[in-house]
């Protein structure tokens, strides 16, 4: 996954470490000795707790990012606090103030679509900090005790435009945050707790995301997003149905809104049984690779059940993807699953099509077969580039069956509903030599153009339910169709061309 390759990967690696300086997403010190530093002990983790941020070589991390991504991401700060303070509006002389080689703690708390923050960074010396940025002649901050910490409150600035609230922590830490209740409420948490616990030491940044949060946020808001989603799909059908006085020409909403329901219940059933979700970024000098550990709650859960059903493999079946592909995807399945998949995806297409599906035994056979031929890994690859398509790479284990399959297949494309649905003209079978390959089979389905096919579906739907026009429309279209020698049909002329003038 080479930068050139993964600019998407990288650009969203370099929004992560823009979320550090805006404060959204990251926080963090690290227990460095300074001398005007005092040690305190941990707190308990603040109600509606999110998640945990951990980053732990900001400045190296930081450049190797710029050099992979380059374009706007490397014309930043040559630092992550050279981005903070850029971001913050703060003298550039305060670059050198904060501690870029240790690690940096945040917290975030709340409602996800809006949650508090607090983001900490280790000050070289708190003392001198303080002097510069509130204690001197022309220091653009007045200072005013809290507890464990000194506000920054501006002096000439309007409250209504500060961006973020900052503190200088008794334990040497400047802390920034999104509000000033955030300050007291999240940063002993972020300057206190976090850095007393062990350091995260796999990967740049670590996102731990409670079993808390998992159960009482996560889960819930993703169910309820769900629900509003499904109200509204069947919602419109019902809308449609009333409005065109029929059923969709293909595909029942409810059936696949039923589909859809049981396979992303099962998904959020898995996130709720986790004890904790980590997510990790490595930044390499070649690479930006996101990992996510999920750790299951019990020892028979549906999250312990999915883990331990997993297959593991090497990367071979991505790598020898094209690579020039927009997106490659692998994935493994056990035997269990790839019964349930077959099983999962024979109900979704016989319950959408309903009776327009006039042999069912077709389509079984048809996933049967591919069922029985497939290994566990399948590679894909979506090409955005001329020629476009989806490219799909899976080794076989049964060859008869792979042949039944894909010749079933290509079978049911000439057959109604999937020909109209797919709009085939006519499969052509033949078969080629390719180098390494030897002779292969070769099928082109070739496609009725989008627009004659949608002048036929016009047409379909015409004799389905025929326009009852009024007198008035009628004459109106009688207009338009008659004869260029007819009276009418000079008036219509002299019409369109005023219409053209």
């Amino acid at each position: 996954m080479k930068w050139q390759r993964w600019h998407a990967v990288a650009a969203a690696a370099a929004l992560v470490a823009a979320g550090v300086a805006s404060f959204a997403n990251w926080g963090g010190s690290a227990p460095s000795a300074d001398a005007g530093a005092v040690v305190e002990p941990p707190v308990p983790a603040p109600d509606g707790l999110l998640a945990d941020i951990y980053v732990t070589s900001p400045n190296a991390s930081w450049t190797r990012l710029q050099r992979g991504v380059g374009g706007a991401v490397g014309i930043l700060p040559g630092t992550l606090p050279g981005v903070f303070v850029a971001l913050a509006d703060l003298d550039v002389v305060f670059v050198d103030e904060i501690d870029g080689a240790s690690p940096m703690f945040g917290v975030l708390a709340g409602d996800p679509a809006s949650p508090g923050a607090a983001f900490a960074m280790k000050l070289v010396d708190a003392r001198r900090a303080r002097l510069l940025l509130a204690d001197g002649d022309t220091s653009r901050f007045g200072a005013k005790e809290a507890d464990g910490m000194t506000r920054l409150v501006p002096k000439n600035q309007d409250a209504r435009d500060r961006r973020f609230e900052l503190a200088i922590t008794q334990n040497g830490y400047l802390l920034v945050a999104r509000a000033a209740a955030d300050l007291e409420r999240l940063g002993p948490y972020a300057t206190r707790t976090l850095p007393s616990r062990p350091l995260p030491t796999e990967a740049a940044v670590s996102v731990d995301i409670p079993k808390s949060a998992l159960q009482a946020v996560i889960k819930p808001r993703l169910e309820s997003l769900w629900d509003d989603g499904k109200s509204f799909l069947l919602t419109q059908d019902e809308r449609m149905r009333a409005e065109r006085g029929r059923a969709p020409d293909f595909g029942d909403p409810i059936a696949i809104v039923a589909a859809l329901d049981a396979a992303l219940g099962r998904r959020v059933a898995i996130l709720g049984d986790l004890e904790k979700l980590r997510l990790s970024l490595e930044i390499t000098e070649d690479a930006a690779v996101l990992t996510a550990a999920l750790t299951p709650l019990g020892a028979d859960g549906p999250a312990r059940r999915w883990v331990d059903g997993m297959k593991l493999g090497d990367a071979a079946p991505v790598l020898a993807l094209p690579s020039v592909s927009a997106l490659a995807l692998s994935l493994r399945d056990g035997e269990v699953d790839r019964d349930e998949q077959g099983e999962e995806l024979e109900k979704a297409i016989t319950t959408s099509l309903g009776p327009r599906l006039k042999d069912p035994g077709k389509l079984h056979a048809v996933i049967q077969a591919m069922t029985k031929a497939r290994g566990e890994s399948v590679a894909l690859a979506l090409g955005l580039d001329d020629p476009t398509g989806l490219f799909v790479r899976a080794p076989v284990r049964d060859p008869a069956s792979a042949d039944e399959a894909i010749r079933g297949a290509f079978d049911l494309t000439k057959a109604e509903p999937f020909k109209e649905l797919l709009g085939v003209r006519e499969v052509i079978a033949s078969s080629d030599e390719l180098p390494d390959l030897g002779k292969i089979a070769v099928a082109t389905v070739a496609r009725v153009p989008d627009h004659a096919k949608r002048a036929a579906d016009t047409a379909a739907r015409a004799r389905a339910a025929p326009t009852k026009w009024p007198a008035a429309a009628r004459a109106a279209s009688g207009m338009r169709r008659a004869r260029p020698g007819s009276w009418i049909g000079q008036i219509a002329s002299l019409w369109r061309r005023a219409r053209r003038s």
